[in-house]
């Protein structure tokens, strides 16, 4: 079955990513699609409308990607050999050109709407479903794993910057004044 095929792809990559959009949210599947990344380590991107699906806080989340996201997000996809993309449309701004998006990588595209399924980004494997179901299938087919040299990699397209304001005075240095 594609489920079958799916798990195989994601057992078999070696720079996977997870791309979370509303559809993980309207699912109400935030404890599966954490506990499928962290059995898998493998990273996790949020939308903008799927920004909520796994706190920023945890180690396994990246950010988000597109014309509004952070550099080393896209560098990831840029790089990635298997994007999982989770109730996201793939629309321009998450893509970009979409001759360039992630020209290296294999697509799992999951949608409630059967529409969406490659209607933007071509896809090797697409399937119709609810998102929490799909990945509770999921759970139960994988096998643990980490992606720690995949994680370092990214952790390496970071670039960190020093900010300056007028006088000393950041917006961390402001609220931190305040007591």
């Amino acid at each position: 079955s594609a489920l079958e095929a799916a798990a195989r792809l994601i057992a078999a990559a070696e720079r996977p990513l997870i791309m979370a959009g509303h559809g993980v949210v309207l699912a109400n599947a935030y404890p599966e699609l954490r506990a499928f990344a962290e059995r898998t380590g493998i990273p996790v991107i949020t939308t903008l409308l799927g920004i909520s699906a796994l706190p920023e806080s945890h180690p396994l989340h990246l950010g988000m990607p597109g014309m509004h996201g952070e550099v080393h997000v896209n560098r990831a996809i840029q790089q990635a050999d298997l994007i999982i993309g989770l109730g996201l449309r793939f629309d321009d701004r998450v893509t970009g050109n979409l001759a360039g998006f992630a020209r290296g990588a294999r697509v799992i595209h999951v949608d409630l709407d059967p529409s969406e399924i490659g209607k933007n980004v071509p896809v090797s494997i697409g399937l119709v479903g609810d998102v929490r179901e799909v990945l509770s299938f999921l759970l139960r087919a994988v096998a643990p794993r980490e992606c720690e040299a995949w994680r370092e990699e990214i952790t390496g397209f970071v670039r960190s910057r020093e900010e300056h304001f007028r006088g000393g005075l950041s917006p961390e240095a402001i609220l931190g004044s305040i007591e």
